[in-house]
């Protein structure tokens, strides 16, 4: 992976957790309405948040594969990412499809509990992984399996996105660092920032 790839991770993780709480408020906000720019703002949370997590993911994961040939996590990975790319496809067609909104709706209550459990499942075995991340592999891990255990338990899924907010920063921190341990090794400068 390069410096640059780490580098957007870092920054694409903390913006996820920036993002996640007006999200969180925002849907609240708009609740059941049906109006266009209601509509236009659901699906652009349907569309971002899938997105960043598909994307961040994705990078964790070759972060693990090549850096630390650590491949313990990899089916977790994809089975989150596939999860999260149905429910934020569920919950666009719940948008332009209102007679199977309800359905739609019961499916992504089980997509969310699934999602949780693969996250607690995920964090615990990323505890497997010999490096300590400078530190903050326990904190992401406990914050990972916080996160899941809170959105399987569907009644408190507003704390999960809270700390999940919290575990994409301590994410964000991981993309920083691994850049500074190559620039470190390798004796160059980072680039000025913009």
């Amino acid at each position: 992976m390069t410096n640059t790839a780490l580098r957007w991770a870092g920054f694409l993780a903390m913006t996820s957790a920036v993002l996640s709480i007006p999200f969180l408020i925002l849907s609240f906000y708009l609740g059941d309405r049906e109006d266009l720019v209601a509509n236009v703002l659901h699906a652009s949370m349907y569309l971002v948040g899938p997105a960043l997590f598909i994307f961040l993911a994705s990078l964790l994961k070759r972060l693990l594969n090549a850096r630390h040939s650590f491949h313990n996590v990899d089916n977790y990975i994809d089975f989150l990412i596939i999860i999260n790319l149905i429910m934020g496809l569920a919950g666009i067609a719940g948008l332009f499809l209102p007679t199977w909104q309800e359905p739609l709706n019961q499916y992504a209550i089980l997509l969310i509990v699934a999602f949780g459990v693969a996250n607690i499942l995920f964090g615990f075995k990323l505890f497997g992984l010999s490096d300590p991340l400078k530190g903050m592999l326990k904190p992401y891990c406990f914050f990972t399996i916080a996160t899941g255990a809170l959105l399987a338990s569907v009644l408190l899924i507003p704390l999960g996105i809270i700390t999940g907010a919290i575990a994409d920063v301590m994410l964000g921190t991981i993309f920083f660092q691994a850049v500074e341990r190559t620039e470190s090794k390798s004796g160059e400068q980072p680039p000025p920032m913009p």
